[in-house]
């Protein structure tokens, strides 16, 4: 674990000090004072190094959350709010090293390698947290969509980073309204809406 800490840190140096993502594992290794057995024993590639890059990034968000008294009083919805919030805080603070994976990004890319490790442990976040929404009534459970809605998020979650690393503001003031206005829209469509008192309209004229 040390030794990947270790890794993680010098990768970050060297991706920043030569302005690209393709370093050689062995220089990697020389640069956290380790030998080149050492990187393969803790990664066996670099994209594996490249995923607990960003696997840190989603578990250090989520320390932040669950130590906050003032997450847990939240709502579903400020929770995702305040999950979005604090991971781009957090990634903001590496911007200049997060920027260069952008190119590995894209908005058609649904299912970028290096996140795969992210992708199931942020799903598995939003799996919990949309069952605390059901539970609490903020998130209608419908037969035919309730199990999809955490896969929706995935697309909603690659949406708001690629639109991070896209804006230049120095205030990140468009991606921050990006945020709002999808979360707002999630959950608009996750909770009770006009079309649920239609069906419950619907179901009382034939049963009555």
């Amino acid at each position: 674990m040390e030794n990947a800490q270790k890794l993680v840190d010098a990768y970050k140096q060297l991706g920043l000090e030569k302005g690209v993502l393709s370093v050689s594992r062995k220089e990697i290794a020389a640069a956290a004072n380790l030998e080149f057995d050492d990187f393969v024993a803790a990664f066996p590639s670099l994209e594996a190094l490249q995923s607990a890059v960003w696997t840190q990034y989603l578990r250090n968000t989520l320390e932040t959350l669950e130590t906050s008294e003032e997450f847990i009083q939240y709502s579903v919805r400020e929770k995702l709010l305040a999950y979005y919030y604090t991971f781009f805080e957090l990634i903001g603070q590496e911007a200049e090293f997060v920027n260069l994976f952008g190119s590995k990004l894209g908005i058609w890319n649904y299912e970028p390698s290096f996140l795969k490790p992210f992708k199931e442990a942020f799903l598995a976040f939003i799996s919990s947290l949309l069952s605390e929404g059901i539970e609490s009534g903020e998130i209608e459970e419908r037969m035919v969509l309730g199990t999809e809605y955490v896969g929706w998020h995935w697309p909603q979650m690659l949406f708001l980073l690629n639109k991070w690393v896209d804006d230049k503001g120095e205030t990140k003031e468009s991606s921050d309204q990006a945020i709002e206005k999808a979360v707002n829209l999630g959950f608009d469509i996750m909770g009770r809406n006009l079309f649920d008192s239609a069906f419950d309209f619907a179901k009382y004229m034939f049963t009555s």
